[in-house]
Formats: structure tokens, sequence, C-alpha cells
């Protein structure tokens, strides 16, 4: 059998606290981490939105440009195939 002896133990005891103390810098470390991440997503999620409304508007004057192009055709189309007197463009 084998003897542990006092200062074996106390040895072992100061290791293990060392490694306590190692692992819990190690994870407040992650802890800042994971912190600076949702930071990060937080933003990329408002910078998403605002580039969306941004290709939103774009899209919604593009739809504007092409119809008023095309409304002067459609009116004639409209009033010579289907009889229309009244046509009104899409209100903004």
């Amino acid at each position: 059998m084998n003897t542990v002896t006092y200062e074996e133990v106390l040895s072992l005891f100061k290791e293990t606290d060392l490694r306590m103390q190692e692992t819990d810098r190690q994870m407040r470390e992650t802890g800042h981490q994971i912190e600076e991440l949702g930071y990060r997503f937080r933003e990329l999620e408002r910078v998403t939105k605002e580039q969306s409304k941004q290709i939103s508007g774009i899209g919604n004057k593009f739809g504007y440009f092409t119809e008023g192009l095309a409304l002067p055709s459609m009116e004639r189309i409209l009033t010579e195939q289907f009889g229309m007197t009244t046509i009104m463009p899409r209100a903004r």
C-alpha cells in the first residue's frame, strides 16, 4: 500500500486550486466573448433591418418608374380594347 504524505496532499490541493483559478479565468473570458457576440449580433440585426428598408424603397421606386413607363400604353389599350373611360394610376 502506498501512503500519501501530508505535503503531497497539500501539493495536490494547491494544484487543484490553481486549475480551478484557471478554469474561472477561462469562464470569465468566455462570458466576455459571449457578450461581445451578442453585441455584434444585435448590430448585425440593426444593419440588416436598415438595408432591408433601403432595398424595399428602391424596389418601390422602380415599380413606380416602370408603371409610369407602361401607363400611357395601358391607357390606350384599356380605352381602345375595353372601352374604359376612367383610368387611375396607382395612388401614392
